[in-house]
């Protein structure tokens, strides 16, 4: 991963969301994780990317569960998207594999679990 602009190429998206997904049924036994901290500006990135979409428009992005499984850290995966002909909004991903850069689209990585990152005076805690 970039740790200047926090992407994650489509390799690693698969490998996080496919150990969520097979961790899911038990995590939350073993591991709490009930919010993500997203920091502004990288969120600003993704819009970016889908063009500065404007406040009236129905763009979305679309966020994905993980775990990174070198550090059992929860993941939240987001991607931009773009609304397909029929209405369905289809992933912005990127065309390659193995790298988080070189592509026009890119998955973002940039949150941090809650807990530790968590407001403990929040009644959402």
């Amino acid at each position: 991963m970039s740790q200047e602009d926090r992407k994650i190429s489509l390799e690693t998206a698969i490998e996080w969301t496919t150990q969520w997904r097979d961790d899911e049924s038990d995590y939350n036994k073993y591991n709490e994780c009930n919010a993500f901290l997203i920091p502004v500006q990288d969120l600003n990135d993704v819009l970016r990317e889908m063009g500065n979409p404007p406040d009236s428009s129905d763009a979305c992005v679309r966020a994905y569960l993980g775990v990174d499984p070198s550090t059992n850290t929860e993941k939240l995966i987001i991607v931009g998207t773009e609304k397909d002909e029929s209405g369905v909004y289809r992933d912005l991903l990127p065309t390659v594999l193995n790298s988080a850069e070189g592509n026009t689209n890119s998955i973002w990585d940039f949150v941090k679990p809650c807990p530790p990152q968590c407001d403990d005076k929040s009644a959402l805690n």
